[in-house]
């Protein structure tokens, strides 16, 4: 028999995702010889020799059989010449490949198979055992120290296999066959329980512990729960008073919502609506926060309403690790509360020392263990509009995936490091990029060496060269943190540093997103609360025109002032007051401010506002002197018609007002009230005339004929149906055929529907998002391409 040798590359996500061991079993089922060798970034390479006919069918089984959580990129195939005769087949020791790839997956949540042995009391190794895990579940991302995926390069470096651990990593037939990150109840890791003086009540049983942690929970106690990426803080979810207790010990978390944790969905979907798309990705190996819409039953589902205050849908989750499901066990069927645990604006501690001391005052008692946690990874949140995925913040179970972008790209490596709020860093490796995980608001000295120490990590993983990196890309506000951190970068390396403008970024990452080709223009409709804009002014309602080399800003919501600055994102009675004294003449102002009693809602009541009505008054008799900002944020004015129809009075989270109002609009009833919102030409750009629309809605408010919730909606429809109309005007002028939407409003589905039902209607074809987030995550992959094209032509 004449046997063939072949040479087999295969790139993709083919690490810590029990590639190697599908590999090896497919290739022994065939009867082939020769070995298999990971070579990190450059990924998997087989040689084998077998007769032709079965290597052929080989190969083509891959694709077929390959585990569900990988994926494959590329499969090269070439011949070998050689006398060699390989007698049997072998996996190899690593070696440090470099590739434009990242081989890694993200966290996996725990499989079936693992769960079944966590339940299996004759299996004394698993049995009960937190850190049960496979060669196709348990911790990545968060556990890799560097590339290749072994286990000597993790955080599980730690703790040596005992002898049948050892028996079953090298056991082909076993699942755990070469997985890196297992252990069992006698050589791994440990959970152990303490309360806030960090006394310990119980380490030895993890029966014992959960008891305990059970009957915690049940006496209205929270509890920090240290996992796979992080700490949580855990406590009812059905209990006023423990909702009201746990928001008065995370000091600023008056309103903001918190997730939940259910053991599965048969206990909420009486009380939520869930898609087949929500279930979906609820149960899949990524376990995301899923935003699930209330049922008009809802109160009777045990669930607090201070939960989500004002909010017509909550965020759950199911569990995805070994101590998750453990702890619902002794717990039982019921909802729990599942927060980050930090203080706000702080990154997670990870070690336990440090989470001692940064939730002292925040939890009562401690579920700790001595698994070092190498990267951080928040809980990735997501909605869903229409079957499509509107990722809010894209962390665990999702990163180090990366975004292809389709048009070629030359340069081996670049960083971008975001906008200030909700932010991600971004590493370009040739065609690709590769966002961090959720790093936060960049505010603090603590986040901004978050930001920093990710976008370094994932450079490492990906083994780009410090002479590789070509350029830094970040925000045009010259005043963020962000910013400050990209021109140390740039300056250090002496390289390019490119600033991108927010609303660009945007809509440049929903281009790419939609592989729009690399001359083709699209309208962007760029919506969110702040943005800064190439006037000075503070932009966030804008209409684009867009290519990747270029963008002309074609349109925009009218200008309002902000009287106050960022005071007005607080307190929207300040922003309401901002927009009257814009629309009508001082005597009139005063006179609407005095009906709606405006002053109740400012800080410093009426005091406050005669100032507010002094520095307009100052800035119109001279308009020399700039006293306060203008704006054309979509974000304030959703904000102003929250706080006239009473869904917020103030912003005590980001988004606060508009999620509110959101809300309020659910229970609207679409037709009953009639608003428009009128669009002029002004210096060769349309303006949408915000000012008439609020002054409109308080009329209405003021006949007192229609209910707010009627009110809600038709702001949306009104809001969203001009944008609509704006962009498809600018659209058929310049002979375009693509309208896309991006920006935080497009999180808002009334806004987004609406947009995208008119849109469609008209012959347009809509862009939105589904894998990149609509939001401020976003903005880093947009400063990247920007970067690319600057770049290019620089040179």
């Amino acid at each position: 028999m004449t046997l063939k040798t072949v040479n087999i590359k295969i790139t993709g996500i083919v690490q810590g995702v029990g590639f190697r061991p599908f590999l090896y079993n497919l290739a022994k089922e065939f009867e082939l010889n020769g070995y298999i060798l990971n070579r990190g970034n450059a990924g998997v390479r087989l040689v084998l020799q077998g007769p032709s006919e079965k290597i052929d069918t080989f190969i083509k089984t891959i694709e077929k059989r390959r585990p569900r959580i990988s994926y494959i990129e590329k499969i090269e195939v070439n011949p070998i010449s050689n006398d060699i005769k390989f007698m049997d087949l072998e996996i190899k020791k690593s070696e440090k490949g470099k590739g434009i790839s990242l081989t890694l997956p993200p966290d996996i949540a725990i499989c079936e198979d693992c769960l079944q042995d966590m339940k299996n009391n004759a299996n004394n190794r698993y049995y009960m055992y937190p850190f049960t895990a496979c060669a196709v579940c348990g911790p990545r991302f968060t556990t890799v120290i560097e590339l290749p995926y072994d286990r000597e390069r993790t955080t599980m470096r730690k703790f040596p296999f005992c002898e049948d651990c050892q028996k079953e990593y090298e056991n082909f037939n076993n699942r755990r066959f070469h997985a890196q990150t297992f252990a069992c109840s006698r050589c791994g890791p440990r959970y152990s329980l303490h309360d806030k003086n960090r006394k310990l009540i119980e380490s030895e049983k993890i029966d014992k512990i959960l008891t305990r942690t059970s009957q915690l929970i049940k006496e209205g106690n929270v509890i920090a729960i240290k996992g796979i990426g992080g700490v949580h803080l855990a406590c009812l979810a059905t209990e006023d008073h423990v909702i009201l207790k746990l928001r008065k010990q995370k000091g600023e978390r008056k309103y903001k919502p918190f997730a939940l944790m259910v053991p599965n969905l048969k206990i909420i979907d009486k009380f939520f609506y869930i898609s087949e798309k929500e279930r979906e990705l609820l149960e899949s190996f990524r376990r995301p926060i899923v935003l699930l819409e209330k049922r008009e039953n809802f109160s009777d589902s045990g669930i607090s309403e201070l939960v989500a205050p004002g909010l017509n849908n909550i965020g759950f989750m199911l569990p995805y690790s070994g101590i998750h499901h453990l702890l619902f066990d002794f717990v039982g069927p019921i909802p729990l509360v599942y927060t980050s645990g930090n203080k706000s604006n702080i990154p997670m501690a990870l070690k336990n020392e440090l989470i001692f001391n940064q939730l002292q005052d925040l939890a009562d008692y401690f579920l700790l263990h001595d698994r070092k946690i190498y990267q951080r990874a928040d809980d990735s949140v997501l909605r869903i509009h229409d079957n499509k995925i509107k990722l809010i913040r894209r962390s665990r179970g999702f990163v180090p995936e990366y975004f292809p972008l389709p048009f070629h790209v030359s340069i081996p490596g670049a960083l971008a490091t975001g906008p200030e709020l909700a932010v991600t860093g971004a590493v370009l490796r040739r065609n690709r990029i590769f966002p961090t995980q959720h790093i936060g608001n960049v505010t603090h000295l603590e986040t901004h060496e978050f930001l920093k120490e990710a976008l370094f990590h994932m450079k490492r993983l990906l083994q780009i060269k410090e002479e590789e990196i070509k350029f830094i890309a970040c925000d045009a506000h010259p005043n963020f943190f962000t910013t400050k951190l990209a021109e140390e970068l740039a300056s250090k390396r002496d390289i390019p540093l490119f600033r991108v403008q927010h609303h660009h970024a945007h809509v440049l990452a929903l281009m790419a997103e939609n592989n729009i080709e690399l001359d083709e223009k699209i309208i962007g409709i760029s919506t969110d609360g702040v943005g800064y804009g190439e006037d000075g002014n503070i932009w966030g309602g804008e209409l684009l025109s867009c290519t990747y080399r270029s963008h002309e800003r074609l349109g925009h919501l009218e200008y309002q002032p902000m009287i106050g600055g960022d005071r007005c994102t607080k307190y929207p009675a300040r922003m309401t007051a901002s927009v009257l004294l814009n629309a009508l003449d001082m005597d009139e102002t005063v006179r609407v401010c005095k009906e709606i009693q405006l002053y109740k809602d400012l800080e410093y009541g009426h005091q406050e506002l005669s100032i507010i009505i002094k520095q307009f008054e100052n800035q119109q008799e001279n308009n020399e002197f700039k006293a306060f900002p203008l704006t054309s944020s979509t974000g304030r004015i959703f904000d102003v018609v929250s706080y006239l129809l009473g869904a917020a009075r103030i912003k005590t989270y980001r988004g606060e007002p508009a999620m509110r109002l959101e809300g309020l609009a659910t229970r609207g009833i679409p037709g009953k009230v009639k608003l428009n919102l009128s669009i002029e030409n002004i210096k060769n750009k349309l303006v949408l005339k915000t000012s008439d629309l609020i002054l409109d809605i308080i009329n209405l408010l003021q006949s007192r004929k229609y209910s707010k919730e009627d009110i809600a909606l038709a702001f949306h429809l009104a809001i969203a149906r001009a944008f609509a109309e704006g962009a498809m005007q600018l659209a058929k002028q310049h002979g375009i055929e693509k309208i896309g939407l991006t920006g935080g409003v497009a999180y808002n589905h009334a806004f987004s529907a609406t947009i995208k039902k008119f849109v469609q209607e008209n012959g347009f074809i809509f862009l939105e998002h589904d894998k990149i987030p609509p939001g401020d995550a976003g903005i880093s992959t947009g400063q990247l391409i920007h970067g690319i094209f600057q770049y290019q032509d620089d040179k």
